[in-house]
């Protein structure tokens, strides 16, 4: 426990001084933590092939933040194709590997990486675009406390009235009551929220923690799936009784790629 509260204190504060620099060191935080995650789900597939194709993909993980860093400086890059062009070289580059490897890199092998790439490097990129917008400090802030009493609210309303497990299968300890429980304290805190610090009015702000509330407890699913389908307990060791670097993203980065496609702050 001592461990855990101490790598909570300094990974926190690490993370909410970045934050709340935001602008380019935000921007380079979020890489950094993309490559990361990118290499805790490949050990988690405890991968043994070519490093060649690994690392290919894990560029592709970047992609997304070429766009962002073009809105940030307020420049374009002069690498003369779109983030989506360079994707779909990497991803061809995957399989013309395949060919050439002689199907020793399989298709498993491509659908894994790109898959990994696109799922970790879209949720960090999504999170780092939220952050850039006009109010984004604001808005990242209580998008993370909404997540955060997601959590707290599934986990004492679920331990005190949960008796319906949730999935079972993939989260034995998770409960109907407490998710729902989750969603409604989610609820509670943007209504307080936007009380205090008045940002996107009562109605959107109610349907912005009904979104991240559910949306935040699938994310934390999905990572939960990847662990449970690999047969390990934490995603990494980066962070000393917290586990990995997704182990703690988990429902952030599905939460800010949602929000972005919905676009919901426009």
């Amino acid at each position: 426990m001592k461990t855990r509260i101490i790598t909570g204190i300094w990974a926190g504060a690490i993370f909410l001084a970045l934050l709340y620099i935001g602008g380019l060191p935000f921007l380079a935080f979020m890489a950094i933590l993309t490559i990361l995650g990118y290499t805790e789900l490949v050990r988690m597939r405890q991968w043994s092939g070519s490093r060649i194709p690994r690392i290919l993909f894990g560029i592709g993980t970047l992609l997304p933040f070429v766009g962002i860093y073009e809105e940030a400086v307020d420049r374009t890059l002069p690498i003369g194709l779109s983030p989506i062009a360079w994707a779909m070289i990497i991803l061809l580059i995957g399989l013309f590997w395949n060919v050439f490897s002689k199907n020793v890199f399989t298709f498993d092998d491509v659908a894994f990486l790109l898959l990994t790439a696109v799922y970790v490097g879209v949720g960090f990129a999504s999170f780092a675009y939220i952050r850039l917008l006009e109010h984004g400090l604001t808005w990242s802030l209580l998008i993370i406390l909404l997540i955060w009493f997601t959590d707290s609210g599934a986990y004492f309303v679920g331990k005190r009235f949960g008796k319906n497990k949730l999935w079972p299968s993939i989260s034995p300890n998770k409960t109907i009551e407490g998710a729902v429980g989750g969603v409604l304290l989610a609820i509670l805190l943007g209504v307080v929220f936007e009380s205090i610090e008045p940002t996107v009015g009562f109605g959107k702000v109610i349907v912005l923690a009904i979104i991240v509330a559910v949306v935040g407890q699938l994310g934390d699913l999905v990572q939960s799936a990847y662990k449970r389908h690999y047969g390990v307990k934490d995603s990494g060791t980066l962070l000393p009784g917290h586990g990995g670097i997704l182990d703690r993203f988990d429902s952030m980065m599905i939460v800010f790629t949602v929000l972005v496609v919905l676009d919901i702050f426009a």
